[in-house]
C-alpha cells in the first residue's frame, strides 16, 4: 500500500508539472536534483585552446595580436572573427590615418644603392626583411631674398612594401629655428600598403654598416602632418660638430617608424659612394666640410638625446631578417 501511494504521488507530481509548464521537459533519474546538477556540471565539454584564446583577444585594437591569433587557431571558426576583427581595425586606421599624397616617380638612369625595410612579425624573433633601392643627388633650393641654397636629397622605394620615402637634408637658415640643419622627410605608402601609413619616426641614426648599432643624431622628431615628418638638428657646439662627422663619415642611415596599426619598423638607407659624394658636395658648399675633419671629436653623448629606449635596445640588437 505504502508503495503504491508513492507511485501515485510521484505520477500526481509529473501531471501537476506537465500542466502547469507544458514546454518543459523532465528526465526522470534516481539521482536528486542536486547529484544531477553536479553531473552535468562536471560532464561539461572544456573549451577548446582556440576559443580560450579567441576570449582573450576578441577586444583588442592590437593587429599584430590579431594576426598571430590566425596563423595560430587558421583552420577554427574564431579565426574567421578575427579575420573580420582585423578588417575592421585596418579600416578604421585608414581613416584616422589618410594617406599622404604619391610622390613623383623615382628618377631613371641613376646609380642606386641599397635600402632594406626591416619589420618586426610577432610570430618570428628574425622579423621580416624587404629589399629596395636609394638615388641620392644634390637638389637647389630657393628660399625668397636669399641666395639659392643646395641640400642633399635620397629618394628611397621599397617596392614590395608600396612605400616610397623623400629625405632632404640641409642647413637651417631661419634664425628663429634652433637648429643647425633640417632634415624632411616625406613618405607615400601606396594602396597596397596595409599598415595604415606612419604614425611616427623618434628619430634618425648613422651607423657604419648595415648590421651596426647605430648612433643617434642629437635632435627632435616631430610630426607635421601625415606623411611629413621634420627632424631638426642640435644646434649646440659640440652638438653640431658630431652630427656632421656622422653625416660625412657613417655609412648607413637607420629610421626607426611606428606604423598607425603600432607595428614597429626600420629604414636602412646605403650612402654608398654616391651618397659620399654628394655628402662632400653639400658640406663643401655650406663651408662645413673642413668642420668634419679637423680631428676626432668625442663620442656622441646619449644621455640627452631623443630616441626613446626601446629604439636603442633595437639598434642594439637588429634581428637577422630573412
Amino acid at each position: 500500500m505504502l508503495s503504491y501511494l508513492a507511485r501515485l504521488t510521484g505520477a500526481f507530481a509529473l501531471a501537476l508539472s506537465l500542466t502547469c509548464c507544458p514546454d518543459a521537459t523532465y528526465a526522470a533519474s534516481a539521482e536528486s536534483p542536486q547529484q544531477s546538477g553536479q553531473r552535468s556540471s562536471e560532464g561539461a565539454a572544456p573549451k577548446s585552446e582556440a576559443a580560450e584564446a579567441w576570449d582573450a583577444v576578441k577586444t583588442t585594437t592590437n593587429p599584430a595580436l590579431l594576426e598571430a591569433f590566425i596563423k595560430r587557431y587558421g583552420t577554427t571558426f574564431f579565426a574567421e572573427m578575427a579575420k573580420a576583427r582585423l578588417e575592421e581595425l585596418k579600416a578604421a586606421a585608414a581613416k584616422t590615418h589618410p594617406r599622404a599624397p604619391s610622390l613623383p616617380p623615382m628618377p631613371k638612369n641613376r646609380e642606386r644603392e641599397h635600402a632594406v625595410l626591416y619589420e618586426e612579425d610577432p610570430t618570428d624573433a628574425r622579423g621580416r626583411r624587404f629589399d629596395g633601392s636609394v638615388i641620392w643627388s644634390t637638389e637647389t633650393i630657393k628660399t625668397p631674398h636669399q641666395p639659392d641654397e643646395l641640400a642633399a636629397r635620397a629618394d628611397i622605394e621599397i617596392p614590395s612594401r608600396g612605400l616610397r620615402m623623400k629625405m632632404s637634408i640641409k642647413r637651417n637658415l631661419d634664425p628663429a629655428l634652433p637648429a643647425s640643419h633640417v632634415v624632411e622627410l616625406m613618405i607615400s605608402a601606396s594602396g597596397d600598403f596595409d599598415a595604415g601609413g606612419i604614425a611616427n619616426i623618434p628619430g634618425m641614426l648613422m651607423k657604419a654598416n648595415e648590421q651596426a648599432a647605430g648612433t643617434p643624431f642629437a635632435g627632435l622628431a616631430v610630426r607635421v602632418t601625415d606623411g611629413f615628418f621634420l627632424v631638426g638638428l642640435s644646434n649646440v657646439p659640440a652638438d653640431r660638430a658630431r652630427n656632421l662627422k656622422l653625416l660625412l663619415e657613417r655609412s648607413w642611415f637607420d629610421i626607426p617608424t611606428v606604423y598607425a596599426n603600432q607595428k614597429r619598423a626600420i629604414l636602412a638607407i646605403e650612402k654608398g659612394e654616391t651618397g659620399d659624394q654628394v655628402f662632400k658636395t653639400v658640406l663643401t658648399a655650406w663651408g662645413q666640410y673642413q668642420d668634419t675633419t679637423q680631428g676626432e671629436t668625442a663620442a656622441p653623448d646619449e644621455s640627452n638625446n631623443t630616441m626613446p629606449d626601446e629604439w636603442k635596445r633595437t639598434m642594439m640588437g637588429r634581428p637577422k631578417a630573412r
